[in-house]
């Protein structure tokens, strides 16, 4: 029935962007330190008592780079490596071992093609790969790598005098089985959808 207080994180950040109108970049170094939470014996034998306590120190770099690379194709890609290191643990003794489910390295990356000699189709195709994960704080247990692709199309009719568009997205294409994340918090694992395909339309008033 405790209801914990809310907690402080310190970030720090600084960064730099580049922007040529058509195309661009921008790079980031960060550290954020946060409290972490865990278990620890009861007082006197019992069920375990679960607090905030320690610290959890998240330290990365982060690049971005979109534009249009040719004539109605364009791209943007993101790629994040992190240390996420575990510190002041329960009798230091998962001190300097990696943070559950904090992969090192998330990286994404999507191109959008205007079709010629079909106005307003526009096709996508886009990639996520995040990185192994660990599950338990002592390093002992992961979850693998994994890797997902996308497809999309969208198209821009005239009805009526108002601009219509259509969407339809293939999410997981391959239709690959893997665990997508590892909770720390609830010590949960969250497994990737299946190839998924959304279809949507919207109209302009």
């Amino acid at each position: 029935g405790e209801v914990f207080s809310p907690y402080v994180a310190r970030q720090h950040e600084v960064g730099a962007k580049f922007d040529q109108h058509d195309w661009g970049a921008t790079v980031a170094l960060f550290q954020i330190e946060q409290p972490s939470a865990f278990s620890v014996p009861a007082a006197g034998g019992g069920l375990p008592v679960y607090r905030v306590d320690g610290e959890q120190r998240n330290r990365g770099v982060e690049l971005n780079a979109f534009g249009e690379v040719a004539r109605g194709v364009r791209l943007i890609s993101g790629l994040m490596l992190l240390d996420a290191e575990q510190r002041k643990t329960p009798g230091g003794v998962n001190d300097g071992a990696h943070a559950v489910g904090a992969p090192r390295v998330q990286a994404n990356a999507s191109i959008d093609w205007d079709v010629p000699g079909a106005p307003g189709l526009t096709l996508s195709a886009g990639l996520v790969h995040t990185g192994r994960q660990y599950v338990t704080a002592n390093n002992a247990l992961s979850i693998p790598a994994w890797t997902r692709t996308d497809f999309g199309a969208s198209c821009v009719l005239q009805v009526a005098g108002r601009p219509l568009t259509l969407r339809a997205r293939l999410t997981n294409a391959f239709d690959r089985d893997y665990w997508a994340s590892a909770s720390a918090s609830s010590g949960q694992l969250s497994t990737g959808a299946p190839r998924t395909l959304a279809l949507s339309a919207s109209v302009d008033l």
